[in-house]
């Protein structure tokens, strides 16, 4: 468990703080979105598991490599839903703060990042699955410890009563990891959320 939220865990910070500085700049300023743009958009589309033994050749069959598979995984579909919500913010708001003299930096930090980080956080959680996958993938493919490892060494003899505690155990780490993003995004970005339902 310690080894997989560890990849997780790495893979998942460097896909957040990438798809920040990317979806902020590719959805705010017109020039990167029309150099970066179509390229982020070829790359989510592109399976990452099909692209895992060039991952093995490239990074070797170390920790690197899993890290890297869902980075790759993740982060371009983030990076595109991010830049789209920024390029949803309402124009009149970019033109009253260009108006009170703000520069695109400032418009960028004061206007963009407080609307993007909740988005953010939403990312992160629709991408919790896809990035499981790929580190259980990565993980029965080349790894001697981790979740994915104990999973595939069992599978040969069929061991429904060993397979299943794990796929349980995935499970609830998956679901804890979604309620903290939530409950992280209620506390600090409440104006965000939708009000409830009575």
């Amino acid at each position: 468990t310690k080894a997989s939220l560890r990849r997780l865990g790495i893979a998942m910070v460097l896909a957040a703080v990438t798809t920040l500085v990317l979806g902020l700049v590719i959805g705010l300023l017109p020039l990167v979105n029309a150099s970066l743009g179509p390229l982020v958009a070829a790359i989510s589309v592109i399976p990452p598991i099909a692209v895992l033994p060039i991952l093995f050749i490239i990074f070797g069959l170390g920790e690197t490599s899993k890290i890297v598979l869902i980075f790759v995984g993740v982060t371009p579909v983030m990076v595109r839903d991010l830049a789209s919500h920024v390029r949803a913010i309402p124009e009149e708001q970019i033109v009253k703060a260009q108006t009170l003299g703000a520069s695109t930096w400032l418009t960028l930090l004061r206007v963009a990042l407080p609307q993007a980080l909740p988005r953010l956080i939403e990312s992160l959680r629709l991408s919790l699955c896809p990035a499981w996958v790929y580190l259980i993938s990565a993980e029965a493919i080349a790894a001697d410890v981790g979740l994915g490892y104990r999973i595939f060494l069992v599978r040969r003899y069929l061991s429904m009563d060993i397979i299943l505690p794990y796929v349980v155990w995935i499970s609830l780490l998956a679901v804890i990891m979604d309620l903290a993003l939530l409950s992280w995004s209620r506390v600090f970005y409440g104006w965000a959320s939708p009000p409830r339902s009575r």
